[in-house]
């Protein structure tokens, strides 16, 4: 079944390019020996990442020469350069038309769903590609299809081909991007040495071959490794100066490393720039580029400029729609940075909620190249007016009904957390429960794609049952407002079943008790009107143990039933101090359970503070280490600071123990601002492509490290009450070798 229809423009060039079906006796208008070469041409773009100047050239021969599905889909692989899905999609149709199982015809396919990130569906005919013809090409797109699998399954496949195979450039690269991947899965950072070893040996065999220089640039770059980085790019900009993914690499460089000081990094990027605008044809791609350059300088007014020139050129096109994007994800950005730095009640904070809305609205009404595009969209939507108050009902059931239909990257936050906010929010509470368990499969589907990221089964589980937990309480949760009792409750059981931990799901099972407590107390049964009171207590109290941040529902309603049953808030600071303490007793001995089984030592490292000065991990021995590993740019880091702050003041005078934050940003000066603007002062060192040697896979991870050098506590994640939990796991390390 053809999944897209070929553009009418393309038809209408072909026939015009063509003249008339029929009449025969037509001479070609190119000999066997251009068709090659024209081949040749085609596959040399690929090869330097030409995509500019490939577009156009095969668009001419694919006019020329509308039946030869190798040319076909050589031409497509430029439009694979260029993200087409769309387009890929139509050629695939067109040559598929012809023979359902034409090999060629089934690479195009497999591109057109790797450059929709259909990993899944571009397995199917991948493989049916390579079995029909072992190409090279064929295997690696197969190989990318499948990366989800993990890379343990990736390195089987591997060892299965010949070694021809194994030596063509497409195999030589994705055997290093596999040893990449394999670094953090398998938790051991010397495949990351393998990865640039096979780097290293497709130069070698292909010293022409752009891929050998600038995959593993970018490796490097995105480890904080500059210096090593560097003179690859150099090598690939030098191969190949009109290639817009030469030059991005290199234009993010020069904008974001400490190599340069921040009064070179302009006049670098525009020498590049002008160098390039020499070097490849002016296209959309390469204007949208520069004008992510630009921005990355702060240079807004020159950005918006050259984004103007890419929407007036092609307004249908998927430049355009990244650009018109830009509006509302920067609106949404802002909308984050003055909830933390002010909090959801400031007049700043609620202001800037209609600026995303009116932004979103825009976008919506524009041209959008494809659907998947509206997912971001819908989901910054959603948080804005969630964040109302009061939340308007209609836009937000509007929001959650397009966020549910376009959202797949993490499908939990549409079919759990957002049906959850319909039904707390609308009148809609039936269609919200049913939203959610539409996307039970689709949930599941989702963390199966990351199985590989998971380090054993338990995990992988543990991951799955949560997620599910979440989508289960939202759809019981609907279920009982909708007046499905019975149903919500049962519903709302299983999500407990699922995770016990659940804080919402702890508290809206706690209200469906209440509501039975409320139906016994009318029909005259006082003991069983006590007994659902009982369950729906411990089932708040059981909530209060969560530490995740952000408001909890349980701690309200607690309270509240405190003063129902006791007919007033007298003696509350006593009772809500016993449940302080049961919960921190509870918390505290689920951290001293978490205690590293098998524990060993960690990389060593020599990183600079943000003056330059340098701290060796020599300095912790003999004292307990606390190695913390975060990032401006990751959200739940920015969200654990202040009481990382308290904790960092409470030990900086202790001889026994060492704190140390290593930052993952590019550069120092993202960080020096981001301390100052907060008023933090602790000590930050910056990585250098220790994290990537270290293994960090999860972000913000904390090691807890004994006098002798051995991890004896990992925490992943953020936590509201940071400053007491950290404590308790240096306490425990230090009691434990003082001999308490």
């Amino acid at each position: 079944m053809s999944l897209r229809s070929p553009r009418r423009a393309l038809w209408l060039g072909l026939l015009l390019a063509g003249g008339a079906c029929g009449g025969g006796g037509a001479h070609p208008d190119y000999t066997t020996e251009e068709l090659e070469a024209a081949k040749t041409r085609l596959r040399d773009y690929v090869r330097l990442r030409t995509f500019e100047a490939g577009l156009p050239f095969g668009e001419e021969w694919v006019a020329r020469v509308p039946d030869d599905t190798e040319l076909r889909a050589l031409y497509a692989r430029q439009l694979a350069g260029w993200g087409l899905f769309r387009e890929l999609h139509a050629q695939a149709d067109r040559i598929l038309s012809e023979d359902e199982d034409d090999p060629w015809g089934l690479y195009v396919r497999a591109l057109a769903y790797l450059a929709e990130r259909e990993y899944s569906a571009a397995s199917e005919p991948s493989l049916g590609a390579w079995e029909a013809s072992p190409r090279p090409e064929f295997l690696a797109t197969h190989i990318e299809s499948i990366r989800g699998r993990g890379a343990a399954h990736l390195l089987t496949v591997l060892v299965a081909l010949d070694s021809a195979t194994l030596a063509a450039p497409e195999i030589l690269a994705i055997r290093a991007e596999i040893a990449s991947q394999a670094q953090y899965e398998l938790g051991d950072p010397t495949w990351a040495d393998s990865s640039l070893a096979s780097y290293a040996e497709l130069r070698d065999r292909w010293p022409d071959h752009i891929d050998g220089y600038l995959r593993p640039a970018e490796n490097l770059f995105r480890a904080n490794r500059a210096e090593e980085a560097l003179p690859l790019i150099d090598q690939a900009v030098s191969l190949s100066p009109g290639s817009v993914d030469a030059r991005s690499l290199q234009w993010r460089f020069l904008a974001g490393s400490n190599l340069l000081s921040a009064d070179e990094r302009r006049p670098a990027v525009e020498a590049s720039i002008a160098e390039f605008l020499d070097a490849a044809p002016e296209t959309v791609r390469g204007l949208y580029a520069m004008a992510e350059a630009y921005r990355r300088l702060g240079d807004g007014v020159k950005a918006a400029e050259l984004e103007t020139r890419v929407v007036e050129r092609a307004p249908h096109s998927l430049r355009a729609t990244l650009i018109s994007q830009n509006e509302y994800q920067e609106a949404g950005d802002t909308m984050v940075r003055l909830y933390r730095e002010e909090g959801r009640d400031s007049p700043a904070f609620r202001a800037q909620l209609e600026v995303v809305r009116d932004a979103v609205d825009r976008y919506l009404a524009r041209p959008i190249y494809a659907d998947r595009y509206r997912a971001s969209a819908y989901t910054i939507l959603f948080e804005a007016l969630n964040s109302m108050d009061p939340v308007p009902a209609e836009p937000l059931a509007e929001a959650v009904r397009g966020f549910a239909t376009y959202e797949r990257a993490h499908p939990v936050n549409a079919f759990g957390i957002g049906a959850a906010a319909m039904v707390d929010h609308t009148p809609y509470a039936r269609e919200a429960a049913e939203i959610a368990r539409s996307g039970l499969q689709t949930v599941v589907d989702a963390v199966a794609m990351d199985r590989h990221l998971f380090r054993t089964e338990g995990e992988f589980e543990e991951q799955l049952r949560f997620q599910l937990s979440q989508v289960y309480d939202a759809m019981g949760w609907g279920y009982f407002k909708a007046g499905r009792i019975e149903d919500g409750r049962h519903v709302l059981e299983r999500a407990l079943a699922l995770e016990g931990r659940n804080r919402e799901a702890r508290y809206h099972i706690g209200q469906v008790y209440e509501h039975f407590a409320d139906e016994s107390e009318k029909s005259g049964d006082a003991e069983a009107a006590v007994e659902w009171l009982d369950r729906a207590e411990d089932s708040y109290i059981a909530g209060l143990g969560s530490t995740r941040v952000g408001e909890n529902p349980s701690q309200a309603a607690i309270e509240a039933l405190y003063e129902r049953r006791n007919g007033s808030r007298t003696g509350i600071e006593d009772y809500l101090a016993t449940l302080d303490e049961r919960d921190q007793i509870r918390r505290r001995e689920r951290i001293l359970e978490s205690r590293v089984e098998a524990v060993g030592t960690y990389e060593p490292f020599r990183l600079p503070r943000l003056d330059g000065s340098l701290v060796d991990s020599a300095d912790l021995e003999g004292r307990i280490g606390v190695l913390h590993f975060w990032g401006t740019w990751c959200g739940p880091c920015i969200v654990e600071m202040p009481e990382y702050q308290k904790f960092d003041l409470r030990y900086r005078d202790d001889p026994d123990v060492r704190v140390v934050s290593i930052s993952n940003d590019a550069s120092r000066e993202v960080v020096e601002e981001y301390l100052a603007r907060n008023g933090f002062d602790f000590q930050v060192l910056m990585d250098d492509g220790y994290v990537q040697r270290a293994g960090i896979g999860g972000w913000p991870t904390t090691w807890f490290v004994d006098r002798d050098g051995y991890v004896q506590f990992v925490k992943v994640g953020n936590t509201s009450k940071l400053d007491e939990e950290f404590s308790w796991r240096v306490e425990a390390i230090r009691e434990a070798a003082d001999g308490h």
